[in-house]
């Protein structure tokens, strides 16, 4: 999306915002263009900070699972509000951890903040006006906040986090849920290779303070990789050794020690122990297989569209490695999804 694009969707999103809530004033809009332009980022500190002032305020609030979990500012930011996220059991730990996930960098500068709220001012279409609130915000020192009315009228209580987890937040919230009542939780995030399964694991282990495991690491040696045994739909996994390596002896509680192979040098990696983590993310292709997927407590499936799958092979891999995909790997994968109808009912379908 061009900046023009970008400020037209901000606008009116603003307009909308002053229609819903009629008591804005010149800060709440400023305020509102500083977030869908900026973000968080502008806020970020350490997480145990961040998390000890959600906690402070989450602790008045009174939880509501009818206001919306989320208002979108703009393609790139939303607000995640805080009495329905107390409902659905998003701790201050893991808002702040969905907020220091969501720091993708400045796109825009403060003057950029500056010079939309003017032209926005120009069009008369919000309750933005070109006054010395907009002139402010090119001062590094200086923090937008809501007007008195607008707390007084309708008690904001939020945070800013990247639009990046909506179609996300189903998922989050079951993690959520789910974790907060057993000791162990073990979560599998299937889909086609570079659908972004790695960068969402890491993601969501980050927010919830987890460990991941790569089905990666556990295919089956060179010598193995018969015809007979890639035949049988996600036969290049050894489902077996990752079973009783890492899944069986987390959900029973015992340490984790892994042994990752090395396919490109087609050798076994010296035995690691997993640190131990309330929750467990297995990441990749197969991780559905029957050996696995019955000890899963929630089972993900990131969809991402086949052209940005592409394009991403494209930038990481070489023509040589692209033939492979196209002409070994992806069938191989496509087999699997479908000799097991994945994505099936019992997963929770991610569509980035």
């Amino acid at each position: 999306m061009n900046t023009d694009s970008l400020e037209r969707e901000i606008a009116d999103r603003l307009s909308a915002e002053f229609l819903h809530r009629p008591a804005m004033r010149q800060e709440d809009a400023v305020k509102f263009v500083f977030q869908a332009m900026l973000g968080v980022g502008h806020l970020l500190s350490s997480r145990e900070n961040v998390t000890r002032s959600i906690a402070r305020e989450t602790e008045a609030l009174q939880a509501d699972s009818a206001e919306p979990l989320l208002e979108i500012l703009s393609p790139a930011w939303c607000r995640l509000n805080l009495r329905p996220a107390k409902a659905a059991k998003l701790t201050p730990g893991i808002i702040a951890g969905l907020m220091l996930t969501s720091d993708s960098g400045r796109l825009f500068t403060r003057q950029d903040v500056a010079d939309c709220c003017r032209r926005i001012a120009l069009s008369g279409d919000s309750p933005l006006t070109d006054d010395a609130v907009s002139d402010r915000v090119p001062d590094e020192q200086w923090l937008p906040s809501h007007s008195a009315l607008y707390r007084e009228t309708y008690h904001p209580a939020y945070r800013v986090i990247s639009a990046d987890w909506i179609p996300c937040m189903k998922a989050v919230r079951n993690i959520a849920e789910k974790a907060a009542g057993v000791s162990r939780l073990l979560v599998t995030l299937d889909g086609p290779c570079a659908s972004g399964k790695t960068t969402l694991a890491r993601k969501l282990a980050r927010v919830f303070g987890g460990e991941v495991v790569h089905t990666d690491d556990y295919v089956i040696p060179h010598a193995q990789k018969t015809p007979e045994r890639l035949a049988v739909p996600g036969g290049n996994c050894d489902a077996e050794r990752l079973a009783g390596e890492v899944v069986i002896p987390y959900k029973s509680g015992a340490p984790v020690r892994t042994r990752k192979y090395d396919c490109r040098k087609d050798v076994f990696l010296p035995e690691e122990q997993l640190p131990d983590a309330r929750v467990l993310i297995l990441e990749g292709s197969y991780c559905n297989l029957p050996a696995i997927r019955k000890y899963a407590d929630i089972r993900l499936f990131l969809d991402t569209p086949r052209e940005i799958r592409e394009a991403r092979l494209m930038s990481r891999e070489s023509a040589a490695s692209m033939r492979q995909f196209h002409e070994r790997w992806i069938p191989l994968e496509n087999a699997y999804f479908e000799a097991y109808h994945l994505p099936d009912d019992g997963q929770i379908l991610i569509s980035m």
